[in-house]
This record gives structure tokens, sequence and C-alpha cells, in this order.
């Protein structure tokens, strides 16, 4: 039910046009005609102006995260308001959505619910459905008028919520469906920066790398660079670079390696490479990014020597790990039986 003044707009106003309510009846009838013919599904969305809302964060590593979305906070939107509608003037305005309160004099007022307490980023409103409230929202609310809330296409907003809700399935499903092998689980999420994951449980592991996923996705918005859940999903056949970022973090989570405060990534005395202080953000990325280079295989080859041991070679089992780590001995691989595989490299980093 709609108020105006304290009076409920008579449906017969419209077209009685001695009705002291007509204007007010026409300006409701050919908003809501505007908004079913714009917004062709039946529904209208308000969406908030405040959020998301960003603050500087900290990941995992200790990195930096310039853009860290915050928790929406809730708003309170009001269904009172006086405001000049069309060319009507300025009236008191009301959106009843349930039973109103009679007041002597033949008066209304609104019932119990005054207002809308909204804990998200939006509010859809179904115009057939809840003409009143559309309306209100539109033409009357305070909240819309003075741009604290902004009117969206419904099918355009729609498509990309779509692609939340997409990036969101494939994220579960990657992580918790795709990721049965324990092995395969910590090489992956090694890969993403999780840490320590030699002293986790499988389903903790999970846990970690999807939150991790999901900041991943929040983060590429803005740096295409940052691997993402497709970058995931792609790399799940384990790729020569997901082995190596895996060794490099089992390697920190070892205490193999470590980088100083002056950005030296070091074993024990020796330098690998110093991180300028426009990558301290991701200096773990950094010296992955260096030793992969095409122009440094030496200092992978010797980066790989310091920290390669006959122990860490007899706990491989994935023919993947020989294969790269052949080719970084560049020991024949093609057409070869593991074995011969695993002596060649064996042969190379850890000679008797």
């Amino acid at each position: 039910m709609m108020l105006i003044d304290r009076k409920p707009l008579a449906t017969e106003a419209l077209n009685a046009k001695d009705h002291p309510q007509h204007d007010f009846a026409k300006e409701y009838n050919n908003t809501l005609v505007f908004l079913k013919e714009r917004y062709k599904n039946g529904y209208i969305r308000f969406k908030r102006t405040d959020v998301p809302k960003y603050t500087k964060g900290f990941d995992s590593r200790g990195g930096e995260i310039p853009k860290m979305m915050e928790p929406v906070p809730a708003i309170t939107i009001p269904l009172k308001a006086y405001a000049s509608v069309g060319n009507l003037g300025k009236h008191l305005w009301a959106c009843c959505l349930d039973e109103p309160t009679i007041l002597p004099n033949q008066l209304w007022d609104l019932g119990r619910k005054r207002t809308i307490i909204l804990n998200k980023a939006d509010i859809l409103v179904d115009i057939n459905k809840e003409p009143d409230l559309a309306f209100f929202l539109y033409k009357v609310s305070p909240i819309v008028r003075r741009g604290h809330m902004k009117i969206v296409d419904p099918k355009k907003d729609d498509e990309e919520i779509g692609i939340l809700e997409q990036e969101l399935t494939e994220r579960k499903y990657a992580v918790w469906n795709m990721l049965q092998d324990e092995e395969k689980l910590k090489v992956m999420a090694r890969a993403y920066g999780v840490l320590n994951v030699d002293n986790k449980q499988p389903n903790a592991i999970r846990k970690e790398l999807e939150a991790t996923l999901e900041k991943n996705d929040k983060l590429k918005r803005q740096n295409t660079a940052v691997k993402g859940t497709k970058d995931f999903l792609e790399e799940m056949k384990v790729t020569d670079g997901v082995l190596l970022r895996n060794f490099v973090q089992k390697a920190i989570d070892d205490k193999k390696i470590t980088c100083k405060f002056n950005g030296n990534w070091v074993i024990g005395d020796k330098i690998i490479i110093q991180v300028p202080a426009n990558a301290l953000n991701d200096r773990t990325g950094y010296l992955c990014n260096y030793l992969s280079a095409g122009n440094n295989f030496d200092k992978l080859q010797s980066f790989m020597k310091d920290l390669l041991n006959r122990d860490y070679l007899d706990k491989i089992t994935d023919t993947k790990e020989w294969i790269w780590l052949a080719k970084i001995a560049k020991v024949p691989h093609d057409f070869k039986k593991v074995e011969a595989i695993k002596t060649g490299v064996t042969e190379f980093f850890c000679p008797v």
C-alpha cells in the first residue's frame, strides 16, 4: 500500500480527473509502466554505491595486498520520506510492506515494518509483485535520490553475477573434487603459496587453497598477472612452472632458503638474488620468475644442485617431476624408461 500525506493512494483516482489524488495516481501508474517496459524481465535492481570497499591487507606470506575487500556493512532504508515527485511538489510518501497503522481523523501510517535493513550489496525488486516498493525506491527514497544506491540493468548485472557464480563453482570443483590425490594436492597448494602443507590435514589444505584462489580471483581484476582459478585449472596437469613453484615453497617451508629484510634470497650465506623494492609484495613469485627465465638456466641448475639431495630424490613418486628434473639436468628423457631418467638425474644432482 502506498500512502501520500498519510492517506492511502486510491485505486479509482487514476481514471477520475476530479479526484484529489488523480495526479499522484498518474505519476504512480506512468512510473510503473516505464519500469516494466525498461526492465522486461520484471525486475529492477538497486545497488549500493558504498560497496565494495577495499583496504590494505596482507596474504599468508606477509606480502601486502593493496586492495582487499572489506565486509559489507548493513544500511537502513527508511520506508517513509518527504519528497518532490514529478511536478507534484513536496509530500510525505510512505510504502507499507505490512499491515498499516490506523490513526485518528481517517489518517494512516506505516505498520511495524518501517525500514529495510540491507546487509548485502543490492536489493532486487519484482516490479509485478512489489510495485509499491519499486515505485518508492525509484522515485521517492532519498537513499537512491542522493546517490547512495544506483539503479542497474538487471540483465547485465546478472551476467556479471553469473561470472562470479561460475568462478565459485569452478573453484570449489577444482579444489574439492579434482584433487583427490594427496600428493598432487600438496604440489598444487605449494605452487599457489599455501604454507607448510606437510604439517596439515588434506581438508585444511583445501580450505586454504580455496581461500587463496578466491583472493587471487579478486586481485586478478586489477592485475592480470595474478594466477586465479582459470590459471589453476590450466595448471592442474602439473606444468614445469607448477613444479618449480612447488619446489621453491617446500624449500621455504623447510627453511632451506630464506628472504632477508633487504630482499636477498639466500641459501645459507649464498645470495641467490636480491628482490627490488617494488617487487617485495611477491618476493616468492619474483624468485620463481627469475629462476624460470631462459637466460638464467645456469642459475636454476645451481639453485637445484644446492638444494637437492638423495633423500629428496628417493621420495619422488611422480614421473612428471623426474622429467622436469631431467630437463634441468639436461638428461635425455624422450622415449626413455623412468629408471634410466632417475639414474641420470641422480648422477647429475648427487654424484657419488
